[in-house]
């Protein structure tokens, strides 16, 4: 009974101590948040007279009472098109974090909304064949500058390309042809039928292996007059036989040192362009895909980076974590499961055990 009232007790006591963190990605008709779900998302936190904030005023300690932070993740075109109208309209505030590389400075029209998963690959298959990887599935930098003008929107440093790289020699799988992946067409440039599959992470997680393209091509080689039609065992135990056998010729690791500066050069990339764009200095990074690296986190504040945004689930305190700001990502959030999260990531203990649990 004493311990029941010590739980009891500590609930309350943390009640509305949390700060919770929504992370969401597109928001229009053929995504999995529909305008319709975001602005009852909207309309709950008005209700439950909800302060939203951004990152930064955040990372000043400017949060006042009931504080709640909007995410949106790489800048697609309906941030501006769909969710910036309705901040407006009910004079709330969010943070975008920013993939550059698809970013122009002006579009003169529209176009029909793709999943991001399609829109992120044409924009690669553009960049890889012509250099411009420039796409109206985002946002232009003159309406990006309209948002920031606005007070309400935010903008922080996410990614130039936000690609991956290789991490392993172990053989996962073979591609069909038909995979439509914007990290593995980057990496591969084609995907053809008895391509091998290597695990790949997120390009600040992890240094890569740099695999000569000319393997893959003789791969499916191999593949085609040897391994096609075996069982799927049999295949993986003499593809991998085959990877053993010709990786010394055709696959390099990155170094410590190339894998730092690969990583230097994509950051300062991405934040020098949202620094000259908007006149406004970057301090917040969102890892790509939530990837995280401690090594990078160190090598990151050294360019005045102050404070680095996860995928992690849970809740914050007043004061952040700057090493580990954790996330709620929405993807099929109806309004009560949006509630419920409210309710657990706005109390800081059952947060927090939210996080430890996932």
């Amino acid at each position: 009974m004493v311990w029941l009232i010590i739980v009891i007790l500590l609930l309350i006591y943390f009640r509305d101590k949390g700060v919770p963190i929504f992370l969401y990605h597109q928001v229009n008709e053929v995504s999995n948040v529909t305008p319709e779900l975001f602005e009852e998302h909207l309309k709950i936190l008005k209700e439950k007279n909800m302060n939203t904030v951004t990152l930064s005023e955040y990372g000043r300690g400017e949060i006042g009472k009931n504080p709640f932070l909007i995410t949106l993740d790489d800048g697609y075109y309906d941030n501006y098109k769909v969710v910036f109208p309705l901040l407006k309209k009910y004079n709330m505030k969010a943070t975008v974090f920013l993939n550059t590389l698809y970013i122009k400075d002006i579009w003169d029209k529209d176009e029909d909304f793709l999943k991001n998963g399609e829109a992120n690959y044409l924009a690669m298959e553009k960049y890889l064949k012509t250099g411009d990887g420039t796409t109206r599935q985002y946002m232009s930098w003159e309406e990006i500058k309209e948002m920031h003008k606005s007070g309400l929107v935010d903008f922080q440093a996410h990614s130039h390309k936000h690609t991956a790289v290789f991490v392993s020699e172990k053989l996962e799988g073979i591609f069909t042809g038909n995979e439509r992946d914007i990290t593995e067409l980057y990496l591969y440039h084609k995907i053809e039928e008895g391509y091998p599959k290597f695990p790949k992470r997120g390009e600040y997680a992890s240094k890569g292996i740099i695999i000569d393209r000319k393997f893959f091509d003789l791969f499916k080689s191999y593949y085609d007059k040897n391994l096609k039609g075996k069982d799927e065992k049999e295949i993986l135990k003499l593809g991998q036989k085959f990877v053993d056998e010709n990786k010394d010729k055709y696959f390099t690791w990155e170094t410590d040192e190339d894998f730092y500066k690969r990583v230097t050069s994509e950051y300062l990339l991405n934040r020098d362009l949202i620094e000259e764009k908007l006149g406004k200095k970057v301090e917040y990074f969102c890892w790509p895909w939530g990837h995280r690296n401690k090594k990078i986190v160190e090598l990151l504040k050294k360019y005045d980076v102050k404070g680095f945004v996860s995928t992690k689930k849970g809740t914050n305190g007043r004061k952040p974590n700057f090493d580990m700001i954790r996330r709620i990502e929405l993807r099929k959030f109806t309004p009560d499961k949006f509630k419920m999260n409210l309710f657990i990531a706005r109390n800081y203990i059952l947060g927090k055990i939210y996080g430890w649990l996932s």
